[in-house]
């Protein structure tokens, strides 16, 4: 009885330290075959569809693969590599989940990928024969028009795919994004494939219909279906209607993505109505787009980061600033937004939520000539943006510092004024920026000496060159911290006369404070913020 125990528990032991591992294949291509226009958002859509996985999937990774641009011969050795993985986490007594993403131009034939083809057959076979016990599809071939474009070609007959169940949790679930008489689309507007950002954000929680906090299969392709019917709908041409061909044995649901306890969202209260836009502050992508229903509570968990919130009204659009840097659900308000008019540039995305920012730090300055002393410094600087990564930036650093000689103390004191050009480069959680442009420099020594004279003292102006570099981490949508580094290019009048050219490091760290400017002078009232939207 011992032994019979004994290897029950030794099964059981083998059974629960199973674990699934989860693979992915990740291919967006952008360029096609020489007669497929070229798409803008493909090969972004395959990097955001393996950051979901990787967030918010369980996906290592090290165990997905990341294809943009590839030919035909790449995507081969990449599905390779991934049954050799599912093999060999088999040999571990693993179990595997695969899941293979495409988004790019197709055609009966197979996937256009950069100038090669991938024929549909083969894809077909590599997916039914994959030895993973679980294997999810999901495909968004497309063609690009101008704005709007077809994806998939004409239509064809419909694709027969057989699905082989073996394993308890096994089989094959291929989600296309169009059936076998009907095109997919792509729109400027949605910063992707229609049906690509309706199962992206589904898969970040706009899906979790059970708001259970996991988002399963059936969960994710419900919504992708409902969102690409609506959106598509409205907009005149023919109804676009993803499909699925399902079947998975054994019992439980396939959990694609699961929302942390302490992840970033948005949320939308059930009082908004409208369809709401979220882009990314760092490239200007648009990485969420809802339809909100009054009487539901949307939540959409987001990278760290920081986005902006649009929403498109019949004769204006509100924009707000969200951050999410540091973590925690933001509520949207639409009182609290900015409004701007339709055809405003900033209506279309290029909003700047801060264009005034003031910054106040402390820090030390370099010497103005090899032998005067360090100085601590204090500088004020000013940047008004212009365009959402370019404007004016003007700063005031003001120093001194003092050195014992033999004949006394020497002291020094200086005051810079610089104006010029500034560019921003916006990234995820920081503002990186360069300025640069002429500065007007005032010094004041003095060298305190004891005798009946009292002490001496020089005043001197001159003109140069100031640049510097800065990094701004947002505290908050109107706080932050902020450091510099920058150096000035100054002409001094040494003792005996002499003109010489001198470079004045600086390096100062603070706090920055933003100020939204609002185009039209106020802020939508609480009656204003419940137009209908377009």
């Amino acid at each position: 009885m011992r032994w019979l125990t004994l290897t029950a528990w030794l099964l059981w032991s083998t059974v629960a330290a199973a674990d699934t591992v989860r693979l992915g294949i990740f291919i967006g291509n952008d360029s096609g075959l020489p007669e497929d226009a070229r798409l803008q958002y493909a090969e972004r859509e395959a990097e955001e569809a393996a950051d979901v996985f990787a967030d918010m999937g369980d996906m290592a990774r090290e165990r997905m693969q990341v294809l943009q641009g590839a030919t035909a011969t790449e995507v081969r050795e990449s599905l390779r590599l991934a049954e050799a993985q599912t093999r060999d986490a088999h040999a571990q007594g693993n179990d595997v989940l695969l899941v293979v993403y495409y988004s790019g131009h197709a055609s009966r034939d197979g996937l256009h990928l950069r100038g090669s083809v991938l024929p549909m057959e083969e894809l077909r076979r590599f997916l039914e024969r994959s030895t993973a016990e679980v294997r999810v599809a999901f495909v968004d071939a497309c063609e690009s028009g101008t704005l709007v474009r077809d994806r998939g070609g004409r239509p064809v007959e419909p694709l027969e795919i057989t699905i082989d169940d073996r394993l308890t949790m096994s089989g094959l679930v291929v989600v296309s994004s169009t059936g076998p008489l009907s095109v997919a689309r792509e729109s400027e507007s949605f910063g992707g494939g229609v049906f690509s950002r309706a199962l992206l954000n589904g898969l970040r929680g706009t899906a979790d219909a059970n708001t259970d906090g996991r988002i399963t299969l059936d969960e994710a392709y419900q919504h992708a279906l409902q969102e690409t019917v609506r959106s598509t709908a409205s907009s005149g041409e023919a109804v676009q209607t993803p499909e699925v061909r399902y079947a998975i044995q054994g019992v439980g649901d396939v959990v694609l993505t699961r929302l942390p306890k302490n992840a970033a969202a948005l949320v939308l209260p059930e009082e908004l109505e409208g369809i709401y836009s979220v882009v990314a502050v760092h490239n200007g992508s648009v990485v969420a787009r809802v339809d909100k229903k009054a009487g539901e509570v949307r939540r959409i968990s987001l990278p760290a980061g920081r986005y902006v919130v649009r929403k498109v009204r019949q004769d204006d659009v509100l924009l707000a600033e969200l951050s999410l840097v540091w973590g925690g659900d933001r509520w949207v308000d639409d009182a609290q937004m900015t409004r701007v008019p339709l055809g405003d540039p900033q209506s279309r995305g290029g909003w700047t939520p801060r264009p005034l920012r003031l910054g106040l730090g402390a820090g030390i300055s370099g010497p103005i000539a090899l032998a005067n002393p360090w100085m601590g410094a204090a500088q004020a600087d000013l940047l008004w943006l212009v365009r959402h990564n370019a404007g004016l930036q003007g700063s005031l650093l003001l120093a001194s510092g003092s050195r014992t000689e033999a004949l006394g103390t020497l002291v020094t004191s200086t005051a810079t004024l610089s104006l010029g050009p500034a560019w921003q480069a916006h990234r995820e959680r920081v503002d990186l920026g360069l300025s640069a442009g002429p500065a007007l420099q005032l010094t004041r020594q003095s060298l305190r000496v004891v005798v009946e004279d009292g002490p001496s003292q020089r005043l001197q102006t001159t003109a140069g060159v100031d640049a510097r570099v800065s990094a701004h981490l947002p505290l908050s949508p109107g706080v932050g911290l902020q450091a510099s580094v920058g150096a000035r290019a100054l002409p001094q009048v040494q003792d005996a006369g002499r003109l010489v050219l001198t470079i004045q490091p600086s390096a100062t760290v603070g706090l920055a404070w933003g100020r939204r400017t609002r185009r039209l002078g106020e802020r939508s009232s609480p009656e204003a913020a419940q137009g209908s939207a377009d």
